[in-house]
This record gives structure tokens, sequence and C-alpha cells, in this order.
């Protein structure tokens, strides 16, 4: 069953506010014919020790970073993944799992990323399986026991995958056009089906930079994973030749506060109920922010003047889950 597309349209306007100064202009810009994968093998070539990815299993360099790739890839090859193949991903947040969202993409598939344990979404998860076409699964072995259909299924060790001296990527081939990842969709009374995304997706967002827009120096907090709709908060960094720091899953707002400050993340993505909970208490730990997207719902006239009080500095950007 054919997957449909969506269109790689940057959306409606992000609303943002902003102290007075120059419009920023992105460091980095994709060509219309770049991949997400390819964009991010460019930045391991410009910059191979510069840090990629800060997690509670490894800190990843972006050589280090593309080499486990390149290598998972090749694994993922050997299983009969092609170009166009869609291949489910249940890991922790984790830089193991940007290891491997980053494989499925260098091997030419597009990934489902899965919530550990059950689909996030609802709906009978080898029904969704079935109706995108899923080739694989790639997940660890605290979830294992959950997996009983009949794909092939590969297993992740706790530490990330490791990279043979001089790995390259599979020669794939994969256009701009071509998926990167499936977008769960489960109607009121059908059974779960998923939509694509294609690269020139991404990569338009990241070009347009209004959504999130990361610079080379920036720590930028990935503070949900991507099973939670921020394909965008997790690809831009790593687009941008940015720092990326994956939060561990179910920290709350205050330990997520002190996260940000102790970590000295500059661009924070938090969902609005998270943000909400963090303003009870005070902005001050969030200062050290150059910018903070708000998803999910707008901030009420009392919120946006908090934040331009307490966050003087900070870009505010308000955006929907990308």
């Amino acid at each position: 069953m054919p997957v449909p597309t969506l269109p790689a349209l940057p959306g409606p306007l992000p609303m943002a506010t902003a102290p007075p100064g120059p419009p920023y202009a992105p460091s980095v810009t994709p060509s219309p014919a770049d991949t997400v994968h390819g964009t991010v093998e460019r930045q391991a070539a410009a910059f191979p020790h510069r840090t990629a990815v800060r997690a509670h299993d490894a800190t990843l360099t972006y050589t280090a970073l593309d080499r486990r790739a390149n290598h998972l890839a090749h694994r993922l090859r050997a299983l009969g993944v092609r170009e166009g193949d869609t291949v489910a991903v249940c890991l922790e947040p984790s830089a193991r799992q940007v290891t491997a969202l980053l494989a499925v993409l260098k091997a030419g598939g597009a990934y489902l990323a899965l919530g550990p344990g059950e689909h996030p979404r609802g709906g009978d998860r080898a029904a969704l399986l079935r109706n995108t076409g899923a080739r694989a699964v790639i997940t660890q072995e605290l979830f294992a026991g959950d997996w009983n259909e009949p794909i092939p299924t590969l297993l992740l060790g706790p530490t990330t995958v490791p990279a043979p001296r001089g790995a390259v990527p599979p020669a794939t081939g994969v256009p701009a056009h071509g998926p990167a990842y499936v977008l769960p969709v489960t109607g009121p009374a059908s059974a779960p089906w998923g939509v694509c995304v294609p690269h020139k997706a991404l990569t338009a967002l990241v070009e347009d930079a209004r959504f999130l827009p990361v610079r080379p120096g920036d720590v930028a907090l990935s503070a949900y994973g991507p099973d939670g709709g921020s394909a965008l908060g997790l690809w831009a960094p790593l687009m941008a030749g940015a720092q990326l720091l994956i939060a561990p899953r179910g920290l709350g707002p205050r330990e997520l506060a002190t996260l940000i400050r102790e970590e000295r993340v500059t661009v924070a993505r938090l969902g609005a109920p998270a943000f909400r909970e963090m303003a009870r208490e005070g902005l001050a730990g969030l200062q050290g922010l150059r910018c903070l997207v708000v998803t999910t719902a707008s901030l009420s006239s009392e919120e946006l003047s908090l934040v331009r009080r307490e966050l003087p500095r900070t870009l505010l950007v308000e955006t929907v889950t990308l």
C-alpha cells in the first residue's frame, strides 16, 4: 500500500517576538537538492571534531556520528532495506537513537519513530507497520519483548554502534523529494496509517530558519523524541552544525529548566504545557537562552509579557509541532 506524501511546504508563519536588531541570517543554507543525511555529512566533512550529539549514553563528534550511522546503514542494507522502504525505530532518547535514525536515511529508507512500549498515538501497531510497509525494526533489548511482528529486528546494544575505520555510506542516490520519515496518522474509526514527509520539507524549514533559528555555535535542546513530532527539533541543529543535547525521557519542567541552565543551552524547543509549568516558578533559569520556541499552543498576553520582562534578550518563536 503506497504511503501518501506530505507536500514540502514551510507551512504558516510562526509568531515571533525579539529585541530590536538585524534579522537573523542562517549560517547554513541547504540546497533544494539536498537530503537531510547529505547535509549532515557535509557538516561532518567540514567540522569533523565538533560535538554533534550529547546524551546520557554517549557524546559523539560529527565524524563519530557519521561513521556509526554509515556502519548501521550497511547492516540495514544487508537486511534488505532499499530506497523508499520504511524502517520502524523504537529506542529511548539517546545518542544511539540519533545514530539509528540517521542510519535509516543513509540506507535510503524513511524512519517510523515509535515510542517505547506502544505507539504513542494509539491504534494497532501491527496494522501501522503493515500499512506503512515497514521492512525492519530497530530497537533495544529492553523493548525487544514487545516486538513479535514477522519482520527483521535489529537490536542495538547499550552503547552506540561501533564504527569501522573509514566506513563510507551505502550508495543509494536518494532524491530530495524522497521520503525522510513517516508521520503516523490514526483516524477515529480507521486503521492507523502514515504520511511520508520528504527530505526537502525539512531542508526548506531549516533554510527558512523562522521555525527554529539554529546557528553553528548553539547548544540545542531536544526535550522529546521524534515520536513526539519533533523532527525539525532533531535535525535542524545537526544540519546547521550545532550541538544537539538529548534530554532523558520523563524529565519534568523543573528538571528541564535545570538542564537548560547547567548545560548552557542556547536554543530550546518546548511544548506550551512544559513552558507554562516553568513559568509558574519564574523564568530566571532560562536567561541563557538565545532562542525559545514554544509549540502546540499560543501564549496568552500575560505569558508574552512575562517572557519579555524576564527574558528580554531571548528570541521567542511560537509555532506548531513539526
